[in-house]
């Protein structure tokens, strides 16, 4: 499995939990995109993918009040804040798994989406978990190795 499929089927799940209400044609749209990457996706491309012409893939995002690269947005954002947490690639090799020519538009696309730095929200994602891990605590430290 590849790491863009491991990043799909993971944004699949969480996408089908945090958005029960949408539209089942939305989140197959939103998986399409996700598989296109690190080619730049195309209308063109998922609305075949989907059956349907491009005109009226359009037309269903404005139903939707979104549009395309909106979703190519939030997928890049998806999986970007996925990769960030994973911390198994560094910050250029996701910007190449999400299809960024340059790692500094990817920093300035996820600055603008995130408020943060890549960097930043991987540092912070990072001292999240190690604080929300059960065993983390000073008095289990202390007793596991010995220390006072």
């Amino acid at each position: 499995m590849t790491i863009v499929h491991h990043g799909l089927m993971r944004y699949r799940l969480s996408d089908e939990v945090s958005s029960g209400q949408r539209h089942c044609q939305l989140s197959l749209l939103k998986q399409h995109i996700c598989r296109q990457l690190p080619q730049v996706p195309r209308l063109n491309n998922c609305a075949g993918a989907l059956n349907i012409s491009s005109r009226s893939l359009q037309r269903f995002l404005q139903r939707h009040h979104t549009c395309f690269r909106q979703l190519v947005n939030e997928c890049r954002h998806q999986l970007a804040k996925q990769y960030l947490q994973q911390n198994m690639l560094n910050i250029q090799q996701i910007a190449t798994q999400l299809g960024f020519e340059e790692q500094s538009s990817f920093q300035k696309a996820f600055k603008s989406w995130q408020g943060c730095s890549p960097g930043v929200y991987r540092q912070r994602s990072s001292t999240t978990i190690s604080r929300s891990y059960p065993g983390n605590t000073l008095a289990s430290r202390q007793v596991m190795y010995g220390t006072n």
